[in-house]
């Protein structure tokens, strides 16, 4: 049995066809697992009308505490051999059950992973094929999926956009047997970076995986995630994720280009914290002061020293030789810019 585990938070708009998608599923040996994080719009009564129709979809409630504790509250409540997250506001595609399931009986696999679909306010969709095909990851080659979990290295780096994607929980099958020791960590201690965390801690017992080069995933793409507030805890919380990440590193004593990854990670994670002081209330010479304060922290001169320019595109080439320079204006003006065409 596949458990299928989905956070609910106020999201009475999009809950309807997240379900419908996973109840019409072509393999039907399912549970759905609907954990009620205290929402407060009309969530509740939707899945109450789902479960009362179908007996496979099991309702937890608690008060509100966050992603990652619905998320392990879903763990725990599960009873599947076999572990899929599905985020309330996105949907998957009928058959994706059966497909992935399928592969991981024929590869005998631990996980399982595909490419997904960014749905975008305008309507229009954004396909994002993590590769150019079908590959099976055996135990010979599943360190490189592992370390990708982690960061880009060489080549990769062309695409600095491609960072997140490799970490999400949604879009995989998880046997539970890989998942068992593991939970999400509260991201008001590391940022919404839980899903990379989760997954670099899991892989640390995958033995196998097999990726399928098909859009199964539909991920609801929020541009408020581009345009919110700033969050002024971010620095704090994503030092800790790095420090968890090192320690994963040395505690499971993996290749020394699992550490190139991490300084990878850590200087494209210049991007988006460049781009959070940007959005600060402060007035621009004090955003500037902000952004240079993160670059002339010791991790970030490392991470951004030891990260080669020669594979990426122009405009990123731009962006992080002004990094390397310490020049917190130019990155300044670049930031506004990128924000500007999102």
């Amino acid at each position: 049995m596949i458990s299928i585990i989905v956070p609910v938070y106020n999201v009475e708009h999009y809950l309807p066809k997240c379900l419908d998608s996973l109840l019409s599923q072509t393999y039907s040996n399912i549970e759905v697992v609907c954990v009620n994080d205290g929402s407060q719009d009309k969530s509740a009564s939707i899945l109450a009308n789902y479960s009362a129709k179908d007996s496979r979809l099991k309702v937890v409630t608690q008060p509100n505490s966050g992603i990652a504790s619905a998320r392990n509250r879903g763990i725990e409540e599960a009873q599947g051999e076999w572990i899929m997250f599905v985020d309330s506001d996105d949907w998957i595609d009928i058959a994706t059950c059966e497909n992935a399931l399928s592969m991981a009986m024929e590869h005998c696999t631990d996980v399982v992973l595909w490419a997904y679909t960014r749905e975008l306010v305008n309507g229009k969709s954004a396909p994002r094929l993590l590769m150019n095909e079908d590959k099976l990851f055996n135990e010979n080659s599943i360190h490189l999926l592992h370390r990708r979990m982690v960061g880009p290295v060489d080549e990769e780096l062309s695409d600095p956009s491609l960072l997140h994607s490799w970490g999400t929980v949604w879009g995989k099958l998880y046997s539970r047997d890989v998942i068992k020791p593991f939970r999400f960590v509260d991201t008001k201690i590391i940022g919404s970076a839980e899903d990379a965390l989760f997954n670099i801690e899991v892989f640390t017992r995958v033995k196998s995986a097999f990726y399928i080069n098909k859009v199964m995933y539909h991920y609801r793409k929020n541009v408020s995630s581009f345009t919110g507030g700033h969050n002024k805890s971010l620095n704090k919380c994503w030092a800790r994720l790095y420090k968890m990440i090192s320690d994963t590193i040395a505690n499971h004593h993996l290749p020394a280009d699992f550490q190139q990854a991490l300084h990878n990670r850590i200087a494209i994670g210049l991007i988006d914290q460049g781009m959070n002081e940007c959005k600060s209330p402060q007035k621009m010479p004090d955003k500037i002061k902000a952004i240079k304060q993160i670059i002339t922290e010791k991790q970030y001169c490392l991470a951004v020293q030891s990260l080669p320019l020669k594979y990426f595109p122009l405009h990123w080439l731009f962006f992080f030789w002004a990094a390397k320079k310490g020049d917190a204006w130019a990155l300044y003006v670049l930031l506004n810019l990128i924000i500007y065409l999102i």
